[in-house]
C-alpha cells in the first residue's frame, strides 16, 4: 500500500483562491486557521506557548551571530543546536556531535553555500547527506540560518501542505504541494517525508523549493496585506508574516488536528 499524500481534513472553507487580479488569496477560514495557529505555536508541545516562541527567538538571534563567522567550530555547533531543538534521535546527535575535522569543516562550507540564493539546492543537497543530517533537518538548518526566507519542512507541514487545495485555476484544482512520503513501519499507521532513496530525496527537495517555499512567501504576502501581522506570544508584540510563520502555523495547526 502506497503511503497517502492527502487527506480531506479541511473541508470546504479551507482553501487558497485567486483574487480579482489573480493574485493568490486565502478563504477567510484559512486565514483565521493560520493566525489562530501561529499565535497558538509551542514545539515541543510540552512547552508554553511563549517559552516556544521565545526558544524561537533566541535560537534566530544566536545563528544571526554564527553565521557572521562561518568556520568549523560555529559551523558544527549550528548543526548541534538544530538537531537538538529538531528532535533528531540519539544516533544522529551523536554522529553530529562527534563530527570528525573533515565533516565539521564540509558543514562550514555548505552553510556558506546555504546563504547564498544561487547555491541553497547544493548546500541543501550535501546537508541532507551528511552524518546525523536529512533533508527535514536541513531545511530547518536553512529556516534559521536565513529567516527572513527559510522554511522548514518536516512530515506535519508536508501533509498540510499536500492536503490544502489550491483553487487559483478553477477548471483544475489541485493540492498545494505533492510531497512523497512513506510509511515508517510495516503496520501503515504513520507516515513521514520520504527519503528512502536519492530519486525521491531529490523530488521531494525540487518540490520544497520550486513549490513550497514560493507558496509560503506568497501566503505570508497576502496575509501581510489583509489581516496586517500576527500576535507573538513571546514579545506580545504583533510581527509581520515570513515564509517560517506560515510553516509554524501549519505545523502547530497539523500536529494538533491532523492524522498521523
Amino acid at each position: 500500500m502506497p503511503a497517502p499524500n492527502d487527506a480531506s481534513v479541511f473541508g470546504s472553507e479551507l482553501h487558497i483562491l485567486a483574487s480579482e487580479v489573480g493574485t493568490l488569496r486565502l478563504s477567510d477560514g484559512l486565514v483565521d486557521l493560520f493566525i489562530q495557529s501561529r499565535e497558538r505555536y509551542a514545539w515541543p508541545k510540552k512547552q508554553t506557548a511563549q517559552e516556544s516562541q521565545q526558544e524561537v527567538i533566541d535560537i534566530e538571534q544566536q545563528f544571526h551571530i554564527l553565521t557572521a563567522n562561518v568556520d568549523d567550530e560555529n559551523a558544527q555547533l549550528i548543526v548541534q543546536r538544530m538537531s537538538t531543538w529538531g528532535g533528531n534521535n540519539a544516533t544522529a546527535k551523536h554522529a553530529i556531535s562527534c563530527a570528525s575535522r573533515a565533516q565539521k569543516h564540509e558543514f562550514a562550507r555548505l552553510i556558506i553555500e546555504l546563504l547564498s540564493p544561487s547555491t541553497i539546492k547544493s548546500a541543501l543537497r550535501g546537508l541532507a547527506g551528511q552524518p546525523g543530517v536529512d533533508l527535514v533537518m536541513a531545511t530547518k538548518i536553512y529556516r534559521f540560518c536565513v529567516p527572513r526566507a527559510g522554511a522548514a519542512i518536516d512530515r506535519h507541514c508536508s501533509y498540510f501542505f499536500n492536503s490544502l487545495w489550491d483553487r487559483r485555476v478553477p477548471e483544475a484544482p489541485r493540492a498545494c504541494t505533492q510531497f512523497r512520503r512513506e510509511w515508517t513501519n510495516g503496520k501503515h499507521h504513520t507516515t513521514r517525508l520520504a527519503t528512502f532513496s536519492k530519486t525521491v530525496r531529490e523530488w521531494n527537495l525540487d518540490q520544497y523549493l520550486d513549490c513550497y517555499l514560493p507558496l509560503l512567501a506568497a501566503i505570508a504576502g497576502s496575509l501581510n496585506s489583509t489581516v496586517g501581522g500576527f500576535r507573538c506570544a513571546a514579545s506580545a508584540n504583533r510581527k509581520a508574516w515570513r515564509p517560517a510563520d506560515v510553516e509554524m502555523a501549519a505545523y502547530q495547526w497539523w500536529s494538533r488536528n491532523g492524522p498521523r
